[in-house]
């Protein structure tokens, strides 16, 4: 069986909850409930007497919480005693025969007693920090004590086990945030909060907190050719389409400080909105239009653009020139 459940979206697989409600972050604490619970499922060692090793909540560091592990060598137990159905009841269950509980976010699991099977609850309270995720947890076996880096006359030995177990604690959080470090700077993989993170870094801070979460990722993936594309004519051209999900082409006029760049089609779901952005980011001194074909009535100086207006098929390379204007024909 898996020891542990890491990911917001297969965490509800792993257990049972009553009173959170489910987003696309984790867990989060329902406005009208002042506290919500967490069981998890049975986990099973495979061997009578484990010890326990470590468990970590995958949780905001403000949240305020009552974390209980029960460990037990006998199915019987529980069974009947805690109905998956009344989760309250079975939360009372594991607290009341609980050999661990702690107030933070991780907590070891031996030198209290052991057990083959496991089970979790967790039980987090509102707090003022409205944005406090729970993404899951990492339940692991079996022991691993910092006393077998010392020499054998040390080894087994509790009063100097638990006073490693501090230092053991610090270390192997910070350990876990250097191998998690990767992942949260990877757009594919990272959470859609650390994924406006990123986007803040390259200059898209406004514009990460308004955009879908797909668009958001291809921002990320094509994010550091385009950051050092800034003011150019390629980077708005590119923007439109990433933004709009619709092939975008541009128009020059070098000599007048204007362009204008031009999109095939409607886009879809309201992201044609997402182009005031770029409006709002366009050099002082230079003019750019975005246009949307197909919907546009348009009289100006460089050309006249109706509902029967049509861009001709050409490869898309912006010369030094800029694009002709007789890339535009009227049908």
């Amino acid at each position: 069986m898996p020891t542990h459940c890491l990911s917001d979206r297969s965490l509800l697989r792993c257990g049972w909850q009553l009173g959170f409600q489910q987003t696309s972050g984790g867990l989060r604490v329902q406005q009208s409930q002042a506290s919500a619970y967490f069981v998890s499922r049975t986990y099973d060692s495979g061997r009578e007497g484990t010890e326990w090793n470590h468990l970590l909540l995958d949780i905001g560091r403000d949240a305020v919480l009552e974390l209980y592990v029960w460990l037990f060598d006998r199915m019987d137990e529980e069974v009947g005693q805690c109905q998956c159905t009344n989760v309250r009841q079975c939360f009372g269950l594991i607290k009341k025969n609980a050999q661990y509980s702690s107030n933070y976010r991780n907590m070891l699991l031996y030198g209290n007693g052991g057990g083959r099977y496991a089970r979790l609850a967790v039980k987090v309270l509102r707090s003022k920090e409205k944005n406090v995720l729970f993404r899951g947890y990492d339940l692991s076996f079996p022991k691993e004590s910092f006393t077998r880096y010392l020499p054998a006359i040390y080894r087994d030995n509790s009063q100097l086990e638990r006073f490693l177990a501090v230092h053991q604690n610090l270390y192997l959080e910070l350990e876990k945030a250097v191998d998690d470090l990767a992942e949260k700077l990877d757009p594919e993989l990272c959470m859609k909060r650390q994924a406006v993170r990123l986007a803040r870094w390259i200059g898209w801070g406004d514009l990460a907190k308004q955009v879908d979460e797909d668009t958001l990722r291809e921002l990320l993936r094509r994010g550091i050719s385009l950051a050092g594309r800034k003011g150019t004519c390629g980077y708005y051209v590119e923007m439109a389409g990433i933004l709009t999900g619709k092939d975008a082409f541009m128009i020059e006029e070098p000599e007048e400080g204007r362009a204008m760049v031009l999109i095939r089609e409607q886009p879809e779901n309201g992201r044609e909105r997402y182009l005031d952005w770029l409006r709002k980011n366009v050099p002082i001194g230079i003019q750019i239009d975005f246009v949307v074909l197909h919907r546009t009535d348009r009289l100006d100086g460089p050309c006249f653009l109706d509902h029967t207006a049509c861009l001709s098929e050409y490869e898309s390379v912006l010369a030094a020139g800029g694009s002709p204007l007789d890339s535009l024909k009227l049908l």
